[in-house]
């Protein structure tokens, strides 16, 4: 029989991981950043520019140094991700809010915000650009994706995403024809792009609040990493469910990235303070890197041989474990509050961090730290 303690632990993961399905309204996982995708680089010169969703800014690095160069303030309320265009002329920042609900543009010339267009409820992390740049998909927290032209910087469609509603992320055809929605019920529905139709049922993914997928470069294989359950891949000409990877269900896995050859998919476990690399043809675990902070997406070189991790600090600027009274569960409730105050980054004081990874020895590099929350930006390639 367990000892108490040890469904005290326990409990404290389920209530861990039932307070960040809240906290991904709030906090939802980034979009893909492989370089190959349109709106995840920012060019063979280019810098790493990330959204500091804790100080409302974007913030520019040294792709060598990791040094911090510019800095972009009040891009927006709490700013989740960016897309540039393919000629890198303009940025795309989610603004998820509360304040406001919007899409910051960025010149990129002049280096700041040219226009915020407002969306119909939260923008959230997963939006995603047409492999042409011609047009931003938003998914938001009002059950809709709106569709910006990314040249007239106006909103040209509205899709509701009814079947089943809320989409915890989205992924666009190779061909633009196709929005595939998942739900945080753990579903996946094809949409018609301009008339919003549904073009096949949902099929369920195995497990719940898909917060990150992918699809590869031919269109026919739909990738989903499920907070509760692990990597789901789905075979789309078929449209069934062909492997369902697990991970441990209170792992807390936010974010995964494809490396730019498609071969390996880094899974940032939130919970669990750990990167995971799998293999995506045969699902093997190639290597377990253990972190000292939260884990919240990663970004790669064009080579595909450095990994840029961001973190945030998931326990300064809190209530600590040793302060709170001796009472079943409790500690595990402050536990999971501070792995999931990213929100209130700024009025905490958290750190954040930008790490580079070696690709193919998993050991950190460089390093750099400031204040707030560093979530999914552009890279060099």
């Amino acid at each position: 029989m367990p000892s108490t303690s040890a469904l005290h632990s326990t409990v404290g993961r389920f209530i861990a991981a039932a307070l960040t399905v809240s906290a991904l309204i709030m906090f939802p996982a980034a979009a893909q950043a492989n370089p190959s995708i349109s709106g995840s680089t920012s060019g063979p010169d280019g810098l790493i520019w990330m959204p500091n969703y804790g100080a409302n800014s974007v913030v520019a690095f040294d792709p060598d140094t990791l040094d911090q160069v510019k800095t972009i303030p009040t891009v927006g309320d709490h700013p989740l991700v960016i897309k540039m265009l393919p000629d890198q002329s303009r940025m795309f920042v989610g603004n998820f809010g509360p304040a406001t609900w919007q899409v910051s543009v960025i010149d990129t010339a002049t280096e700041s915000v040219i226009k915020q267009i407002p969306t119909l409820g939260p923008a959230y992390a997963v939006s995603v650009l047409s492999k042409d740049g011609r047009y931003l998909y938003v998914p938001t927290g009002l059950s809709v994706v709106q569709v910006i032209d990314t040249q007239s910087l106006e909103i040209v469609r509205t899709l509701p995403i009814a079947l089943p509603p809320g989409p915890a992320h989205i992924e666009i055809s190779p061909d633009g024809k196709v929005v595939y929605a998942f739900s945080a019920l753990g579903t996946v529905t094809p949409y018609d792009a301009v008339t919003g139709a549904v073009l096949s049922p949902p099929i369920f993914l195995g497990g719940f609040v898909p917060g990150w997928g992918a699809i590869s470069e031919d269109g026919n294989t739909l990738y989903a990493v499920n907070f509760f359950s692990g990597l789901t891949t789905i075979d789309v000409p078929s449209w069934q469910v062909t492997r369902v990877l697990q991970l441990p269900i209170a792992a807390g896995p936010l974010s995964a990235t494809l490396s730019p050859d498609g071969k390996h998919i880094w899974v940032c476990n939130y919970f669990d303070n750990e990167i995971v690399v799998l293999d995506t043809g045969t699902g093997e675990r190639l290597d377990t890197i253990s972190t000292d902070q939260a884990p919240v997406y990663v970004g790669f070189s064009s080579d595909g041989g450095t990994a840029y991790v961001s973190f945030v600090d998931g326990s300064s600027g809190v209530l600590g474990q040793s302060q709170a009274p001796f009472l079943p569960g409790v500690d595990q409730l402050v536990e999971a509050y501070g792995e999931t105050n990213a929100y209130a980054a700024a009025i905490l004081g958290l750190d954040t961090s930008l790490v580079a990874y070696d690709t193919s020895t998993g050991k950190p590099t460089k390093t750099t730290t400031l204040k707030g929350a560093l979530v999914a930006g552009v890279y060099p390639g």
